[in-house]
């Protein structure tokens, strides 16, 4: 393949992505489609005086969601138009981002109970320069990886440890719901206490922060010119980063930071170097496959702490007609629930299934390479697996807890599975191509 045809793939894969998330958009911000007024009856001028007085005081949670997906749809346009020379293609998809942007916002005043306010403007046009700052930062380094994944069908082990540390900061960060005003910061230094020292040392929290980083600290360890020696300036690099991670904590609404906290995390990036010093990615992986059983007597222990993740309840007394009556306010329109309790919290439930359902793919890959049939499975039918399970969780907190069956964290899930499917495959082909080892 040509240098010129893989630029014109990698433009099409882009293209292909921008349109994806500008259909998007468009869907989640008219739901939930309840048109209320004529078109004839709302003006330019009334969208802009509707604008004037809407108020600046609105939770993070009702426009991080603008901020995050703008983030998205502006990184990609601007690795699409990367790859192009001509100066004026960044000129038409920028303005092409800022009308669309103006554009949706004026749509929402025709849908009953969304309306329109500056704050989202806002939010759109930071996510705008947010996505432009990221792009500036690592897209080069994104386009090198994709043409090297075209090429060679595994991506570089330096892009995973990339890609695995910005997961890092999203889970340990979200849902970015920072103080935005002085009212918040008074609160916050009120009612929390910096670096708190934490009262539950042996805790789920504590013991994910250790298993969150022992992959990230495995491959630092890997991508390392001398394998068998820890690096003390990364040691401290990380110990700077983490302690900002945690203070960072601490200005989110939601957020609490905590010297326990810490230390699990740099402890299990400790971990990870340790066990990237001895172990290769090969050894691992073939260690995994040789002990498949273990990890599968865990898999019910997994799915139990997904349900209980999920508000699974054994002890709730609850009849058919409490489970009717979540049935009858079920909406089988996908990203409902973002509308009905604000785009962090639903963005939050959404991660979750994502993180449940990464390593299921995962596991279903191990399984597949031990039969020595490691060939890539049709994205479809692992997407149907996904469906399959997810609808099985969601009946099963519906009966058990009440809680109403998400449209959306069925399809998060069902695209979750393959992807931990493919890259578990991608990893295993990479050892045995010597790519990473």
């Amino acid at each position: 393949m040509t240098d010129q045809e893989l630029d014109k793939k990698m433009s099409g894969v882009f293209f292909n992505i921008t349109c994806a998330i500008f259909v998007f958009i468009l869907y989640a911000s008219l739901l939930p489609f309840n048109i209320v007024a004529n078109s004839s009856e709302l003006s330019f001028l009334d969208y802009v005086s509707v604008l004037k007085l809407s108020s600046l005081n609105v939770a993070q949670g009702q426009w991080i969601g603008h901020v995050i997906f703008n983030v998205l749809l502006t990184f990609s346009a601007s690795l699409y138009c990367s790859l192009h020379k001509y100066r004026m293609t960044w000129v038409i998809i920028y303005l092409s981002i800022v009308i669309f942007g103006f554009s949706v916002e004026f749509f929402q005043m025709f849908v009953s109970s969304r309306g329109t306010s500056l704050v989202d403007i806002y939010a759109n046009l930071g996510g705008m320069l947010v996505g432009f700052i990221l792009w500036a930062m690592f897209g080069k380094f994104t386009l090198n990886a994709l043409r090297h994944y075209l090429l060679h069908e595994t991506l570089t082990i330096d892009f995973v440890k990339k890609l695995y540390l910005a997961f890092v900061i999203i889970i340990v960060l979200f849902p970015f719901d920072f103080y935005i005003n002085k009212l918040q910061f008074q609160v916050g230094f009120a009612t929390k206490e910096i670096f708190a020292l934490g009262s539950d040392f042996v805790s789920v929290s504590s013991l994910a922060s250790v298993l969150l980083l022992i992959p990230l600290g495995i491959l630092y360890q890997m991508s390392a010119q001398r394998k068998k020696v820890i690096k003390k300036s990364l040691l401290f690099k990380y110990s700077i980063i983490l302690l900002a991670l945690e203070l960072m904590q601490f200005f989110e609404i939601s957020g609490q930071s905590s010297f326990i906290s810490f230390f699990c995390k740099y402890i299990g990036f400790i971990a990870g170097l340790y066990i990237g010093k001895f172990l290769s990615l090969k050894l691992i992986l073939h260690t995994v496959v040789k002990f498949r059983h273990i990890l599968l007597l865990f898999l019910p222990l997994f799915l139990w702490a997904a349900l209980k993740l999920k508000g699974f309840s054994m002890n709730a007394g609850i009849s058919l007609s409490d489970v009717a009556t979540v049935i009858e306010n079920t909406s089988l329109l996908p990203f409902y629930y973002y509308v009905e309790v604000g785009s962090a919290e639903a963005l939050l439930s959404f991660l979750f299934n994502f993180i449940i359902f990464l390593p299921l793919g995962g596991i279903y890959a191990i399984y597949k390479i031990s039969k020595r049939n490691d060939s890539e499975q049709l994205f479809f039918n692992l997407f149907i697996i996904g469906i399959v399970i997810a609808v099985l969780l969601e009946i099963t907190v519906l009966l058990w807890g009440l809680k109403r069956p998400d449209v959306t964290n069925i399809l998060v899930s069902a695209i979750a599975l393959p992807l931990g499917y493919y890259f578990t495959i991608m990893m295993n082909k990479a050892t045995q191509n010597n790519a990473i080892a």
